[in-house]
């Protein structure tokens, strides 16, 4: 019997995620070798994923949201030892890797899944500071204006799913909208130019509703870029129910890629996020972050 252990994370989805403990329990009583551990800090979740696989865990499963999902696989591709498979119970705010993976988001249907899905390999991408700091990005990456809303939604608590978001964008276009000088570096392809903001995406899909990169596959051993121009608070209103749908895609104001490895450096005070982690604030004055892609390298049961 396969040895499996469920990270939850008791504050995903604004404190919502502990009444979900019994249920879980309750849904994998008889499938055996099943331990359920709850995380403090997403740090803790990583450590635990990594004693996870160290003491001989088959899967290692993050019930949580996104940023959950991010440390759980940090965790597993942190240990070189052993290998495990990841599972996702969604029960975060955004649950946008579930939604790439077509992972159920009602607990018993993505619990049946533990046991009855397929194993498929899956990408992910390092991204690693000038100082050698570094991250595995499952899902997405922002750098400019849309990494703000991400800092802007850690000071929202009263709203969670993709309310919380979208208030957060509001929020950023009324009070901190601005433009940023960025070098870029696609592959061989450099450009330079001031920015809104740039997107990366392994998955279709960030911020719980946003499809800003809709085309974006998770074995296809490359990252989507949405690159956005500077425009007006009036222009960027109108092109959101345009990044909700994935439409945004055939603007002026947008260019699309698809590389194997991203550089930035960064010319003003810029924030980063990570699958919907702070990475940098502008106050960090990180320099330069280079993402490149690692095909297949990730096991999740879907």
């Amino acid at each position: 019997m396969a040895r499996i252990k469920i990270i939850l994370n008791p504050a995903a989805d604004n404190g919502r995620g502990i009444q979900q403990r019994d249920v879980i329990g309750r849904l994998v009583q008889a499938a055996g070798d099943v331990e359920i551990v709850e995380s403090e800090t997403g740090a803790h979740a990583r450590e635990l994923a990594r004693q996870a696989v160290l003491e001989g865990c088959e899967m290692v499963v993050a019930a949580g949201g996104d940023g959950t999902v991010h440390q759980v696989v940090n965790g597993i591709l942190g240990v070189r030892e052993g290998t495990a498979v990841l599972g996702v119970i969604p029960i975060g705010s955004g649950n946008d890797f579930a939604y790439a993976n077509a992972i159920p988001v009602t607990v018993p249907e993505a619990v049946n899944l533990l046991f009855t899905g397929r194993v498929k390999a899956v990408d992910v991408a390092r991204v690693e500071d000038e100082n050698g700091r570094f991250v595995i990005m499952d899902n997405n990456f922002g750098a400019g204006f849309d990494a703000e809303v991400v800092v802007q939604t850690e000071r929202i608590h009263r709203v969670h799913g993709f309310l919380k978001y979208f208030i957060a964008v509001l929020k950023s276009i009324a009070f901190y909208f601005h433009t940023y000088h960025i070098q870029m570096r696609f592959d061989a392809e450099e450009v330079v130019q001031n920015v809104l903001f740039l997107y990366l995406g392994i998955g279709p899909r960030g911020g719980g509703g946003f499809l800003l990169t809709p085309d974006a596959r998770q074995d296809d051993g490359l990252v989507d870029s949405c690159l956005v121009n500077p425009v007006n608070r009036l222009t960027m209103l109108q092109m959101l129910s345009k990044g909700i749908k994935g439409t945004h895609i055939t603007s002026k104001h947008v260019t699309m890629r698809r590389n194997q490895q991203i550089v930035l450096r960064l010319d003003d005070p810029t924030p980063i996020y990570v699958d919907g982690e702070v990475f940098a604030y502008g106050e960090d004055h990180l320099r330069q972050v280079t993402i490149t892609s690692m095909p297949g390298v990730l096991s999740l049961i879907a």
